[in-house]
């Protein structure tokens, strides 16, 4: 018997089955990777379903209508809203009874007896009034960091919550009062809103002229 042949053939087997095993585990490699990119992508997108979960889920009637509210004392003078962030009484136009009446009524059942209008000016409004304003208008913007939270720590797919969300910049319905409500409060309070509006505003943002 030829052993030096014999051992040729060995280190030959031996190199190609190195080979095949290299190239066997740099498949699995690519298919591992492949797979925790595509298990990635699809908990991110369960993400974004959870973060427009949490807002669905925390809307109130009250919420829409303080909202309707802010956006039309805006038009009238944006110190009322200041006022409340404060929680200052501020002064009402007649224009604001209705809008304010539907917020309170959900937390003080006789509103709609105790405020009432005297020389085109809302009467009645109370401290304790404010303060449930102010406790819906936190509440609102709570939803909407707890939301964004996703988006602005990337943990959830951002072109999701960008369409979801898109409204508190798109809309100008929902954008004033939420703009409003940022300054009344605080944007530092609410960094991922902030930052969520921010963003869009700049990809809004017309391109300088050359």
């Amino acid at each position: 018997m030829d052993f030096g042949n014999t051992s040729e053939v060995i280190v030959a087997i031996a190199s190609v089955v190195t080979a095949l095993s290299i190239v066997i585990a740099a498949g699995q490699l690519k298919m591992n990777r492949e797979n925790l990119a595509a298990e990635n992508a699809r908990l991110k997108k369960q993400a974004a379903i959870e973060a427009a979960k949490i807002y669905i889920n925390n809307r109130r009637p009250e919420t829409d209508l303080m909202l309707q509210f802010v956006n039309s004392a805006c038009h009238i003078d944006g110190r009322i809203i200041q006022d409340i962030g404060k929680f200052v009484i501020p002064k009402l136009p007649a224009s604001l009874l209705e809008s304010i009446r539907g917020c309170l009524e959900f937390y003080d059942d006789k509103a709609h007896d105790i405020l009432l209008v005297e020389d085109g000016m809302v009467t009645g409004l109370t401290a304790k009034h404010v303060i449930q304003l102010q406790w819906i208008m936190i509440d609102y913007m709570n939803t909407l960091e707890a939301s964004l939270m996703y988006w602005w720590q990337g943990t959830a797919n951002t072109e999701i919550l960008e369409k979801e969300f898109g409204f508190i910049i798109n809309s100008p319905e929902t954008a004033r009062p939420v703009n409003q409500l940022l300054q009344a409060i605080g944007a530092s309070n609410f960094p991922a809103v902030s930052a969520f509006i921010i963003s869009g505003q700049k990809r809004s943002a017309p391109e300088p002229t050359p």
